[in-house]
């Protein structure tokens, strides 16, 4: 018999909590937090729980490429603004990855945990191969990965609201660079178009940066 309660629950849980007009943050946050109360609680094994949906871990990838989708629709808005768009992705990359390397320096993190936290500002599928590659350890980097994603969804907007950042190409941009598709997810549910299509691309194209620097440097 296939064992999908983790698969099943996940779903529910999500469904549940999107329609809870009373919660503010944002659901994949919330259904993660449910999940591991519900695993802490019951003494369930993390392992257990993954091999009963690892079904939706395998859909990140085709997700990825589903909110590809939209960008050729929207080749304009890229066209318009492609000067800002290139220093923005080189520039995000860039900083990330030097930023990390630094702190982890200076606060004396053994090479392997370094380049685990390297690729934490790239969407999970690609950051796993990169920390594998580089000679990370590909849990801790998942890990991290979904902690910035987190950390963007909830407070990106806050943030960015507080420098007075109102451009909703520079919003996409920097959420996505950042807080990939967790981040860009918040854009979907404001309902921004702009902003989707640039944190969409600003992901994808991070994730490609990376990869190839890391692979390049380290």
């Amino acid at each position: 018999m296939i064992n999908l309660w983790g698969l099943i629950s996940t779903i529910v849980i999500f469904e549940l909590v999107k329609k809870a007009k009373f919660i503010k943050f944002p659901p994949m946050v919330i259904t993660g937090l449910i999940l591991i109360l519900i695993l802490c609680v019951f003494k369930i094994d993390y392992k257990n729980y993954n091999e009963s949906a690892c079904f939706l871990t395998l859909l990140l990838g085709p997700a990825t490429i589903a909110l590809a989708m939209p960008l050729s629709d929207n080749s304009k808005i890229l066209l318009k603004n492609k000067r800002a768009v290139y220093f923005g992705f080189v520039i995000a990359t860039v900083t990330a990855i030097i930023t990390t390397f630094i702190l982890g320096k200076l606060f004396h993190f053994d090479w392997q945990l370094i380049t685990s936290l390297i690729p934490k500002t790239v969407t999970t599928p690609i950051a796993i191969e990169i920390s594998k590659t580089i000679g990370g350890i590909p849990e801790l980097t998942a890990c991290m990965v979904c902690l910035t994603g987190i950390y963007g969804a909830i407070f990106s907007h806050k943030i960015l609201k507080l420098f007075k950042i109102k451009s909703d190409i520079a919003t996409g941009l920097s959420i996505g660079a950042t807080s990939h598709v967790l981040g860009t997810s918040t854009c979907i549910e404001k309902k921004r178009e702009k902003q989707v299509v640039m944190a969409t691309l600003a992901l994808i194209i991070i994730g490609i940066l990376t990869t190839v620097i890391c692979v390049f440097f380290f």
